[in-house]
């Protein structure tokens, strides 16, 4: 009985959620397990476990706080005037339910069997589009706009820093923790970063460090972002919600996220460090409303950098910069599929200068700049930059309530780009428009996900 009434509960929570459109997508739901929900990494493990403790146990667990989460932000962002009962209450009244669905259901074989067919992520491409866009002709010719692209992008990494061309003025935003003598020398080196991720290993493997040594990891290999900076929209700032979304350039800010990848049987640790800008300006279709990157950094288990990677916010514009761990693989597919831009190699210092360019926002070079010894004289020649949790996008302030940056899929509300006129036979929902981490989809020949489990196993190989 116990059972039926928690489902019961569930159903119409979700019932409530969906009409009221403040879905999260950040995780996704499983389908008959309203009380769990996943990730393209931990879907990767479903068929791996065994139903033995701890590992099966810390898998569920993982499942059941993504939902704990999810339903608390959900719930948040509900509309007053939508609840008849105290949120916090209905949430306890969730929890309470969850664990004992868990307790109840996932002892039993025929449950685990059927969680395990049911968990993993749908890619977020939509193959009605493509049959209908004769994919099999229009990929290919989408493939030599590509390439186009790819040997511009070389083009430009390949002129002299000195010589890249500047519209406006150059100007730095860091991170606080690297210019602000107030706080303490986080860096970290190769050793304690390697004996940070032995010791957080969870026993799925996945490193899991204190929120001490996160930010520790985070200050170690935080960039210096060199804007070109012609106009308002290439100033870096905090979004915020007022009628809509915005980017307020007084209060300049990056955003964190802990991911994961997999390689052979280890997780990696991932650090992403996520700026917005307010528009990307002009009138071409790649124009519009919020723009922004997503630097990404994975860290092997010896405690040093295997790969940069780099994305817009809408997913787009995919690049990889590799260290000397990790090349190429010699066995890619030809058909369908689209190469990894590798513009040039990783730099082997820290920190790392991200050169972007004016309007379009693109990064022109990767390159190694000593941080002045003088803090007070670089404080006021650069930005600083407020860090912030990238989760707080998913619940803003708004008037007497809240609401998620990101909507329906993801999507950011009023960032189109006319582009997805032109190129919806890929399969990609509005491409170019800004959307919500975990729903990046970055490739148009093939499908290809920025959270994909075993993306760096699928592109490179170890050099060693």
């Amino acid at each position: 009985m116990a059972a039926i009434t928690c489902r019961t509960l569930y159903q119409e929570v979700d019932a409530v959620i969906d009409n009221a459109g403040v879905r999260d997508y950040g995780s996704s739901q499983i389908q008959g397990f309203p009380y769990l929900r996943t990730t393209r990494l931990l879907a990767s493990f479903s068929y791996e476990l065994n139903d033995t403790l701890p590992q099966w146990s810390v898998w569920i667990a993982h499942l059941a706080d993504l939902d704990a989460q999810a339903r608390a932000i959900e719930l948040r962002n509900l509309p007053f005037s939508v609840m008849d009962r105290g949120k916090n209450t209905l949430l306890d009244e969730l929890n309470r339910c969850r664990n004992q669905l868990i307790t109840i259901e996932l002892t039993q074989p025929e449950y685990r069997a059927q969680l395990r067919a049911s968990a993993h992520v749908p890619d977020d491409y939509v193959t009605w589009w493509q049959v209908l866009g004769f994919y099999p002709i229009t990929a290919p010719i989408m493939a030599i706009g590509i390439s186009a692209w790819h040997n511009r992008t070389r083009d430009i990494f390949a002129t002299p820093l000195a010589s890249l061309p500047i519209t406006g003025k150059l100007v730095r935003w860091v991170s606080n923790s690297i210019y602000h003598a107030e706080l303490p020398d986080k860096s970290l080196n190769a050793q304690q970063i390697r004996e940070i991720l032995h010791r957080s290993l969870d026993p799925l493997g996945i490193p899991s460090p204190t929120n001490i040594e996160l930010d520790q990891l985070f200050s170690t290999f935080a960039p210096v972002w060199e804007v070109d900076v012609a106009d308002e929209n290439d100033r870096i700032g905090r979004l915020h919600w007022k009628n809509e979304a915005a980017v307020d350039t007084t209060q300049p800010a990056l955003y964190r996220k802990v991911s994961h990848t997999r390689w052979g049987d280890q997780v990696l640790l991932q650090l992403n460090y996520i700026i917005w800008f307010p528009a990307r300006s002009g009138s071409d279709i790649y124009a519009g409303q919020l723009d922004g990157i997503n630097w990404r950094v994975t860290l092997g288990p010896d405690g040093e950098p295997w790969l940069y990677d780099v994305i817009h916010n809408c997913g787009c514009y995919h690049e990889f910069f590799l260290s000397r761990q990790l090349r190429l693989r010699k066995d890619l597919p030809f058909a369908y599929f689209e190469s990894p831009l590798l513009p040039q190699p990783a730099p082997e210092q820290q920190p790392l200068v991200l050169r972007i360019a004016h309007h379009t926002h693109f990064i022109q070079r990767i390159y190694h700049d000593n941080v002045p010894s003088d803090q007070s004289s670089a404080i006021n020649a650069s930005q600083p930059l407020r860090w912030e949790d990238y989760d707080l996008l998913r619940s803003l302030p708004a008037g007497e309530g809240y609401r998620s940056l990101f909507g329906t899929f993801g999507l950011v509300v009023g960032t189109e780009r006319s582009e997805r006129f032109l190129l919806w036979p890929m399969g990609i929902r509005s491409p170019g428009a800004m959307r919500q981490w975990g729903r990046h989809s970055t490739a148009f020949n093939g499908r290809r996900h920025f959270d994909d489990a075993f993306l760096i196993e699928l592109l490179f190989e170890r050099t060693q």
